[in-house]
């Protein structure tokens, strides 16, 4: 770990938690957290100063327990996500933990919590908890693609708005309805 002053702590920590897009890895933020909280003595200190709950802080510090092959794809930006760092983290052997680690760059997945389940509770290897992850997560899952044009858009907004419900709810139920009809259309032939 580097050592970095009070004031060049603060200064991550703020960049990279006041935004929507870090600029620094998830380490180099961990590192940061880490030096304020030996500087405030606490997560609930170091949270009161930046204005975050101590368990944020707890989180991006448990970043640093994760083994030094899985620090070096967090430092790399392969993996980016502090909930897959944190789910990541719970793998206590370091060799289950790099292979779910790799498993998630490999698969995009965001089902962590999931496979470090079944590695800590069942034994399955991390390869094996990546590939159910996928299938649970995909099971019934079908997207289409529609391309509209901008009116189309604006209007399908301002419908759903005064439906009160989401864009894609409505595009939901739209085609449930259609599918109703078109099924009853199709009976009477």
């Amino acid at each position: 770990m580097r050592k970095i002053d009070e004031e060049a702590a603060l200064a991550i920590v703020f960049a990279n938690t006041k935004r929507k897009k870090r600029t620094e890895n998830l380490v180099t933020v961990a590192e940061a957290f880490e030096r304020l909280a030996k500087l405030y003595g606490s997560n609930e200190a170091v949270g009161k100063k930046v204005g975050l709950s101590a368990e944020i802080v707890r989180e991006f510090r448990k970043v640093l327990t994760l083994s030094p092959a899985v620090l070096g794809m967090v430092k790399a930006r392969h993996i980016d996500r502090l909930d897959e760092a944190r789910e990541l983290a719970r793998i206590a052997a370091p060799d289950k933990q790099k292979e779910a680690a790799l498993e998630v760059i490999r698969l995009g997945t965001k089902e962590v919590r999931h496979m470090r389940d079944m590695v800590s509770r069942d034994g399955t290897s991390p390869n094996e908890a990546a590939k159910a992850a996928l299938a649970a997560k995909l099971k019934g899952l079908h997207v289409f693609v529609l391309d509209f044009t901008d009116a189309e858009y604006r209007a399908i907004l301002e419908r759903a708005r005064r439906m009160k419900t989401s864009p894609t709810e409505m595009v939901k139920q739209v085609i449930a309805r259609w599918l109703q009809r078109r099924a009853g259309v199709d009976g009477k032939r």
